[in-house]
């Protein structure tokens, strides 16, 4: 039986996400997104922010339009101006987002780190630029939100799954991965420690390890 949305992603918090690397092949984000702190693993629905102006305005639509379990996505156009600092990311906590995900710079790192049991945070890197109080994109039909972008080498569309951990991003279809594949990785996470042990244990790799 398929799981309810709830289910999928409760049961998505508790698989490894290189787990679900050894079953799928798509949708995991260039190396160079990187979780700026250390918090609980990411899970929660996309909503997307393309800035193609460094417009902050832009961002503060962004996040009075979160709501609980959403995950800010943004799209840096150059990636040279930070969209996310300590006021943002405050912000975000306040709406209840799940996470914000920058393909491009955030800055203010000491705050967020101190916030990272609250909310994990993803960009390429770190810049005291930031955005501007321009008003660049008022006039934009959408106001730029909840488009369908490319970040870090894959396409996010409002309402996908967005996954994060201390490896890097996955974004995976509303649908999740497919039940198929979620059992057989929360199966093989809840059968790895006892493999572990018995490697530890000194048992023969070549009975332990499959060859094909």
């Amino acid at each position: 039986m398929s799981r309810s949305t709830e289910e999928l992603i409760e049961a998505l918090k508790t698989v490894e996400i290189p787990t679900l690397g050894h079953f799928l092949e798509e949708g995991f984000c260039d190396q160079d997104l990187r979780p700026v702190n250390s918090g609980p693993q990411l899970v929660g629905r996309a909503r997307t922010l393309d800035l193609t102006k460094p417009d902050a305005f832009a961002v503060n639509r962004a996040l009075l339009a979160l709501e609980p379990g959403d995950v800010l996505v943004i799209r840096v156009a150059g990636r040279g101006h930070a969209p996310v600092g300590a006021v943002t990311a405050h912000a975000a906590i306040a709406q209840g987002a799940a996470g914000i995900v920058v393909d491009g710079p955030v800055t203010d790192q000491a705050a967020l780190r101190e916030l990272q049991d609250q909310l994990p945070v993803f960009s390429t890197g770190l810049t005291a630029r930031t955005t501007k109080r321009s008003g660049e994109l008022a006039n934009e039909p959408d106001g730029a939100l909840d488009r369908t972008i490319e970040i870090a080498g894959q396409t996010v569309r409002p309402g996908d799954l967005v996954l994060g951990d201390a490896q890097g991003v996955l974004i995976l279809p509303p649908e999740g991965p497919g039940d198929d594949v979620l059992d057989a990785a929360l199966a093989s996470d809840a059968a790895e420690p006892a493999l572990v042990a018995r490697i530890a244990s000194g048992e023969p790799l070549a009975a332990i390890l499959a060859t094909e």
